[in-house]
């Protein structure tokens, strides 16, 4: 049996509600993490101000390019929408996956300036004791 036909298309309103969301989602994120990250970096890199600023602008990229990346590839839908709950639905899975997608590479890259922060601890005592 197909699927009823919608009456009304629900579909501009799901593009402007998801694009609307991780828009913002994405702006948002991009300055706390910028602004907040910049401590971290410091720590890290032993106030090499040079190679702070450099990473933070590596970072700042791959940030954008992996939130629009992600954005463009999963915008489209090809579950029916049929309602307004369904809408929400399909909405929020993918606003859902987006901050999925940039928890799991901020935990990333927290680790590796925690790395960077130990091995720089190790070869500043290993220098302290020789």
């Amino acid at each position: 049996m197909p699927l009823p036909t919608p009456q009304v298309s629900y579909l501009e309103t799901y593009y402007c509600v998801y694009l609307g969301a991780c828009v913002l989602l994405i702006a948002a994120l991009g300055r706390i993490y910028h602004r907040a990250g910049g401590v971290f970096l410091k720590d890290a890199f032993a106030g090499n101000t040079t190679l702070v600023d450099a990473v933070a602008r590596l970072l700042d990229i791959g940030f954008y390019l992996m939130s629009v990346g992600y954005v463009a590839v999963s915008y489209s839908t090809e579950w029916p929408i049929i309602d307004h709950a369904t809408l929400a639905k399909i909405a929020i899975t993918k606003v859902g996956g987006l901050m999925l997608l940039l928890g799991v590479a901020h935990l990333f890259n927290l680790l590796l300036l925690a790395l960077f922060r130990q091995r720089r601890a190790a070869s500043a005592a290993s220098a302290a004791g020789a």
